[in-house]
């Protein structure tokens, strides 16, 4: 516990005085990472605490994105909303749609959550080249003129608040009774049946939370950076997410977040540089998933649990 609130004040104080050293593009970037950061986190809360593999979360990304972006863009489909209402509902939406899916597959065991949720992003993404004329199909649509924020130093604390708030909440989710049940129901579901625990409804509970902060992610996204495209959607991101969180340590929140700062800004920062110094003929992505093999033979529950281990010892 003195690990995670030595990191954590140091993250708010850091994240707080680095618009008074780094130039505005690189600060952008930060932001966008904080925003990723969240996305990651709210997939260990799924999967790290129940052990529930879902390969389809980049869906609820897409969705509060997109919802949050017609909600807030007139020219769409004739509604406008408050950007920080449009947030908030984008998010609920996810979480609406994480609890009708989780009731259908989650009281089925083995693989078939995994394959119905790997599934679901490719579903999703047609709907936005079907009904182009809402949607704006490959290219999405711009929401500029009607975002929350109009300079990057706003939209840059806009981010690390978001952030904090998220990560205080899943944390106080995780250290609650609730939390507990999750990890009895991932340790063992036959057990955890056994002293009276409804799995089912747990699983559904840890997916809808989870759902619902990847979709207050993915509309704050569209709100950062004005845009909303199918992207939001894909399955690059999906596997941007399982890297970060996997080399993070699944289970301890605070280790999928250092996954997603450092992997994040590897792939849009410094790794690129890297490769084209050294004339590497590879591409970053080449470098991410050695990188996760490298991980998974070396420290397979990841570096949290690998550092705690050494401060143990």
């Amino acid at each position: 516990m003195k690990i995670s609130t030595l990191f954590a004040a140091l993250l708010i104080l850091i994240s707080a005085a680095l618009p008074l050293v780094i130039p505005e593009a690189y600060l952008y970037l930060i932001g966008l990472t904080y925003l990723f950061a969240i996305i990651v986190i709210s997939w260990d809360l799924m999967v790290g605490y129940t052990g529930q593999v879902n390969l389809g979360h980049t869906t609820f990304v897409g969705l509060g994105a997109y919802i949050a972006a017609l909600l807030q863009t007139p020219l769409r489909i004739g509604i406008a909303v408050h950007p920080a209402v449009a947030i908030i509902v984008g998010g609920l939406a996810a979480a609406l749609v994480g609890f009708v899916i989780g009731v259908i597959t989650l009281r089925l065991r083995g693989y078939y959550f995994s394959l119905v949720t790997a599934i679901l992003p490719l579903v999703f993404m047609q709907t936005v080249f079907i009904w182009r004329d809402v949607f704006g199909g490959e290219e999405g649509f711009s929401i500029a003129g009607y975002a929350l924020f109009d300079t990057t130093l706003s939209k840059y604390y806009f981010a690390l608040i978001l952030l904090l708030v998220s990560l205080a909440a899943m944390l106080k989710i995780v250290g609650s009774r609730i939390g507990l049940r999750f990890m009895a129901v991932r340790d063992s579901e036959e057990l955890a049946e056994s002293i009276g625990i409804d799995t089912t409804r747990y699983k559904v509970l840890a997916f809808v939370l989870s759902s619902f902060f990847a979709g207050i992610a993915g509309a704050a996204i569209v709100n950062y950076r004005y845009t909303v495209g199918p992207e939001l959607y894909d399955i690059p991101l999906m596997l941007l997410v399982i890297l970060s969180a996997v080399l993070g340590g699944l289970g301890t929140i605070y280790g999928p977040l250092i996954g997603a700062i450092v992997i994040y800004l590897a792939k849009n920062w410094w790794l690129r540089d890297l490769i084209s110094m050294a004339s590497l003929p590879i591409n970053d992505e080449i470098v991410l998933y050695a990188i996760l093999i490298a991980v998974g033979i070396l420290m397979p529950r990841g570096f949290f649990h690998e550092l705690q281990d050494r401060l143990k010892h």
